[in-house]
């Protein structure tokens, strides 16, 4: 409700009262303006400035109560209390500082609202004030705080004495009030240029630390590179050479300024070289080199264009020396070194995936109990770490194996909602509106998620940086196409020429400053979109740019049956063995397991063959590396002894890219579980193992 202003003066004050007052209110006034002026010339700050404003207008008019309210920055709808409190009722506890009102509740959140002062002459006889006890505040008079044509808070006076405030205070104080808005206005305008120059600082700071560190790594590759690196002017001169020149018996230093037909056998230079020179690349060109004295090399090399630093035509020439036995057996040794290194992780992994087990699995089920939110959210943090170990051993399977995509079912909204949370903050500080319209029920997808988040990722990252600086919307959506799942990026930036939207995923191609973009992130996302036999689109235009990713669902449907029971209701009971040579990973699957199913247990792959021999069972759940007996000889037996469980057995392997190998491709992915499991996924295979037995005739 919007008060309007009044100025009434209290039923029975004698004639000419009102004048004697005015004139007092201007003597007091125009004094307190001398000393609010004397104090402020040295602070600052927008809270310091407030006080000294409230402690010289208590003093020199003597008011009951004096404060000052702002609009909170981080919420334009709240006032809050920033210097002095506000009146209370007689016997109320002293009011808390830093209190907040709503725009438009009570006379201070009115006068905001409307950007008009509020005279109360006599709270007593003032209908907003009544049906409580006696007021202590008698006289009442707010002002607006005005910046850049806006209210952007209140000045509140209040005395005891009623009839106190006059049309003459309104007037002096409004000219303090505005004069105090314009003090705040540039207090925070000066707060927020100290904050952009310590950002812009940070990232000047930043940025030339990666520059110094792009340049410091530049240089050790060039200088650890095996082959011999060069660079030649347009009139064929040596410009740069790394230290594998010294394989030709030359200094780098010393080289550079010599022609490179001193290093030719014939003395001049090679046609290749001139072609490269005139703009045509040469590769793998063989070619002998001399060197000092009567050293010689043959070599392949290869030209390539590039501009020197004068601006001609030179050339880049990489030098590979293909004579000495000792390069391949350098050669040998390297290999040897990274089959020993991929040996050493898989075993590695196979050990901490064991160990990782039981706590990913204890630490999920102990969340589905009833904890104190305390004792849950320290459970939380060991699953999340124990998941980040999991994820850190999955990532040094791939580099030592170069594992394909991780694909399984899982959520795409989830994986949508997940990259959301990490980047909607960068919204907060570019006027960035990111908004997600995800389809209800949509199915679930087999795909690899970190690799499919990295996608998303780079889609959103990309469209904040179209909007950069002049704001603007993000849509996220997801959706189906025919048999697939759509997700669409869309921003309402300036769009990309239609000329470079043919080229918009090659490798190293970007629309982006020197220093913004390397140009791989599209290329990326193009790839890992191929891999996962999908597509990714382009589509722009003068009011924005949509990126439209879709992946197929043919490869979701026998994954997603493992689960279709659920972890908690299997498809039916049965008898299980399981075995690994772990005993805490027993534990572990029996714990899981054992809840729904009569569980048998076995530590060496012999145990496997023996229990199998001599009992009835449903379902075999089988660490792939056993001791004595492996996965792959169990298998073997069951084809010739036991051939109606070939189908009914799941494995478990800490190196699950190895299992197609090590069982010559007999089992199908879905049927080999990666250590460390969750308890959903191993119960839900299991599931669909029996299922399946009990479907057969």
């Amino acid at each position: 409700m919007r008060h309007s202003a009044t100025s009434d003066m209290p039923a029975g004050n004698p004639p000419g009262r009102a004048t004697q007052l005015g004139s007092r209110a201007i003597l007091d006034s125009l004094q307190a303006f001398s000393e609010v002026a004397t104090g402020l010339a040295a602070e600052s700050g927008v809270e310091a400035i407030c006080n000294q404003v409230v402690a010289v207008l208590k003093a020199r008019l003597g008011l009951k109560s004096c404060s000052i309210m702002l609009l909170a920055d981080d919420d334009r709808s709240t006032l809050v209390n920033v210097a002095g409190t506000s009146p209370r009722k007689a016997g109320a506890a002293r009011p808390a500082e830093h209190r907040r009102f709503r725009v438009g509740e009570g006379v201070a959140g009115a006068v905001v609202a409307g950007g008009q002062a509020i005279l109360v002459p006599d709270t007593a006889r003032d209908p907003r004030f009544q049906g409580g006890a006696a007021p202590v505040v008698r006289s009442l008079l707010c002002l607006p705080i005005n910046a850049g044509g806006a209210s952007i808070g209140v000045l509140n006076l209040s005395h005891a004495e009623p009839g106190f405030f006059h049309d003459d205070h309104r007037t002096v104080f409004a000219i303090l009030a505005t004069i105090l808005g314009k003090l705040v206005a540039e207090a925070r305008l000066r707060n927020d240029l100290a904050r952009f120059n310590q950002e812009l600082e940070r990232q000047v700071a930043a940025r030339t630390h990666e520059i110094q560190a792009s340049h410091a790594y530049l240089e050790q590759i060039l200088g650890q590179a095996s082959d011999i690196i060069l660079t030649v002017d347009w009139r064929g001169r040596i410009t740069f050479a790394n230290r594998r020149v010294a394989d030709l018996g030359h200094d780098a230093a010393a080289v550079q300024g010599l022609p490179f037909s001193m290093l030719c056998t014939d003395g001049a230079l090679p046609a290749p070289l001139m072609d490269a020179m005139a703009g045509r690349v040469a590769r793998n060109v063989a070619l002998t080199l001399r060197g000092q004295g009567v050293h010689r090399l043959d070599t392949l090399c290869s030209f390539s264009p590039m501009e020197d630093a004068g601006g001609g035509q030179g050339a880049l020439v990489l030098v590979r020396d293909v004579t000495g036995i000792r390069q391949l057996e350098a050669q040998v040794r390297r290999m040897d070194k990274l089959t020993a290194i991929g040996t050493l992780v898989s075993g590695i992994a196979h050990e901490i995936n064991n160990k990782l087990v039981p706590i990913l699995v204890y630490s999920e089920l102990l969340q589905r109990s009833q904890l104190s939110e305390n004792d849950l959210r320290l459970i939380q943090t060991v699953h999340k770490s124990a998941t980040g170990a999991r994820h850190i051993m999955d990532s040094l399977l791939r580099f030592s194996r170069q594992e394909p995509p991780k694909n399984r079912v899982c959520s795409l909204n989830q994986v949508v909602r997940d990259v959301a949370g990490m980047v909607q903050f960068r919204g907060k500080r570019q006027d960035i509106t990111l908004s997600c319209e995800l389809a209800d029920a949509l199915p679930d997808v087999y795909m690899d998620e970190h690799q499919i988040g990295q996608v998303v990722l780079n889609l959103l990252n990309n469209a904040y940086d179209a909007l950069e600086g002049a704001g603007g919307r993000i849509i996220v959506r997801t959706g189906l196409a025919g048999a697939a799942v759509r997700l669409t990026v869309a921003d309402d930036g300036p769009g990309i020429p239609p000329e470079l939207t043919q080229r918009i995923f090659d490798p190293f191609f970007t629309t982006k400053e020197v220093g913004k973009g390397t140009g791989l992130g599209l290329s990326l996302c193009y790839g890992i979109v191929q891999e996962h036999q999908g597509d990714i689109q382009v589509f722009s235009g003068p009011n924005g740019t949509r990126f439209e990713v879709t992946l197929p669902l043919r490869a979701a449907a026998a994954d997603a049956g493992s689960a279709a029971a659920g972890p908690d209701r299997p498809a039916r009971r049965g008898r299980l063995l399981v075995a690994a040579d772990d005993p805490v990973l027993l534990e572990v699957l029996e714990h899981v397991l054992g809840e729904h199913h009569r569980v048998a247990r076995a530590v060496s792959g012999q145990m496997v063959i023996d229990h199998l021999a001599a009992h009835a069972t449903d379902a075999v759940v089988l660490d792939l590396n056993l001791p004595d007996v492996d996965g792959a000889a169990v298998l073997d037996w069951l084809a010739a002894n036991r051939p109606e469980l070939v189908g009914r057995v799941l494995f478990l392997s800490g190196a699950p890219e190895d299992a197609g190998r090590v069982l010559a491709n007999r089992v199908p992915p879905e049927r080999v579980i990666p250590k460390p499991f969750r308890v959903a996924e191993v119960r839900a295979a299991v599931d669909a193992l029996l299922a399946a037995g009990a479907a057969r005739p």
